[in-house]
């Protein structure tokens, strides 16, 4: 089986309902990890957990893919890293970046196949150091094509906002961002271009241009409705750093 093959059955699998992540497959897609500083002194890693739930033994294959940033990959893709699974076990990956990709200081979007087709629940998180502890937020992958929406977005001086698109699939997509307020009036609408498979993470004040937005909403609308992508939304605290994660959602007749 190609990988495309294997990539197009585990995100059909992935969506076969409107609340994509509750369902099992055998595979998934962290949208975005990282091993990289961040502001207000974090440094931000990620931990991902595989639980293969079959009764057969199967080896997982994590590939990961970069950050496009100026039009570049900002790392070149390195090889697919394979982790064997027994039945009913889980294999944990503490900063899955590092530790199984030799890579610091970047940030990609992680896919997760089984080779054998073995059921896998995949969890991450990706979390700093705190005051007497840690803090961060659970990433979750859910599958949407055509058009997708992330509501509840704030950009103040309390808390800022990046937008993320993780685009599979190696061919060129145009993605149109759309920048609502919370009356729906459009704030900026604006175009978000990819040439190769890889993850946009876009600043709602820096790279989209919308330096306030008290309370708003975002709709990203794909160039290739039959393909899908993944997004996210992710709100921080301007002063601890602090981070809430939020998966967009699609249509359940935009997937079937």
């Amino acid at each position: 089986m190609t990988r495309r093959t294997m990539l197009a059955l585990v995100v059909t699998v992935l969506a076969a309902g409107p609340a994509a992540a509750q369902f099992l497959a055998p595979g998934g897609t962290v949208p975005v990890v990282a091993n990289l500083p961040g502001n207000a002194g974090t440094f931000w890693r990620s931990d991902v957990t595989i639980t293969n739930v079959s009764d057969t033994d199967t080896t997982v294959v994590l590939e990961l893919y970069p950050e496009i940033a100026g039009g570049e990959p900002t790392f070149e893709k390195p090889d697919p890293v394979r982790v064997e699974i027994g039945a009913g076990e889980q294999a944990s990956l503490s900063n899955v970046v590092q530790t199984r990709f030799g890579l610091q200081g970047v940030k990609g979007a992680l896919q997760i196949y089984s080779e054998n087709g073995a059921p896998l629940v995949i969890t991450s998180r990706t979390w700093t150091p705190g005051a007497g502890g840690s803090y961060g937020q659970g990433v979750s992958g859910v599958y949407v094509a055509n058009r997708a929406w992330l509501g509840g977005l704030v950009q103040d001086g309390f808390y800022r906002t990046n937008i993320g698109i993780f685009w599979p699939w190696d061919q060129h997509a145009t993605f149109t961002v759309r920048i609502h307020a919370a009356d729906g009036t459009v704030v900026k609408e604006t175009s978000v271009g990819f040439d190769r498979a890889g993850l946009r993470q876009l600043g709602l004040d820096t790279a989209l241009g919308v330096p306030s937005l008290p309370a708003g909403w975002v709709e990203i609308e794909s160039s290739e409705p039959s393909l899908g992508f993944y997004a996210y939304a992710s709100r921080v605290d301007q002063a601890t750093g602090d981070a809430a994660y939020q998966p967009a959602v699609g249509r359940f007749s935009d997937v079937f």
